[in-house]
């Protein structure tokens, strides 16, 4: 059953609402290369804010990303072994963006980016609900992205989200530990 509801919700999203403007948008989402000046701005800002201490919080924000990606195409993908929608004929799939031959599930697209989105939320202290809206919808169209294109289902973005998120939040904790232990007031 839970299969049946994860091709439907792919097929909804992948063939029922497309059209070119948004065909050209996803693609961009999906694009890693497309985000490079958004996390240079990032960078430039968490600079500005924190200071030297920044330095500390770029590190566990690359280090939370890396863990999330090597854990989700290193580790579970490999294990889990669940084909792309994309290779599956009988989905008929919209194939907007390479179909690479690694699994499926979990997106390392949806870990990555809502790693990044969970540790920012924590780092801005809930300063806005404007700023946790913004760091949720951007992982989770970037996710919702992998689905339109055709290369994951929806529970792949599911799952990818939820490990990013533990992620995003545990070295979000780690970084506070070490800024205490070393960067004292």
């Amino acid at each position: 059953m839970l299969l049946n509801l994860d091709d439907t919700l792919y097929q909804l999203i992948n063939h029922s609402y497309n059209a070119e403007w948004l065909d050209f948008a996803m693609k961009k989402f999906s694009d890693k290369t497309f985000w490079l000046p958004f996390y240079a701005v990032i960078i430039f800002f968490l600079t500005k804010e924190y200071g030297k201490k920044s330095i500390v919080i770029v590190l566990f924000l690359l280090v939370a990303v890396g863990v999330s990606d090597r854990l989700t195409s290193g580790v579970i993908k490999p294990l889990i072994k669940r084909e792309r929608p994309c290779h599956v004929e009988s989905l008929n799939p919209r194939v907007l963006v390479n179909c690479s031959e690694s699994g499926s599930m979990p997106s390392s697209h949806a870990a990555n980016h809502f790693a990044i989105a969970i540790f920012m939320i924590l780092l801005s202290a809930f300063k806005t609900k404007s700023s946790i809206v913004f760091w949720l919808l951007w992982a989770f169209l970037i996710g919702l992205s992998r689905i339109y294109n055709g290369v994951h289902y929806p529970s792949d973005v599911l799952a990818g989200a939820i490990i990013g998120s533990g992620l995003g939040f545990m070295f979000f904790k780690l970084h506070v530990l070490f800024l205490n232990k070393f960067f004292k007031k």
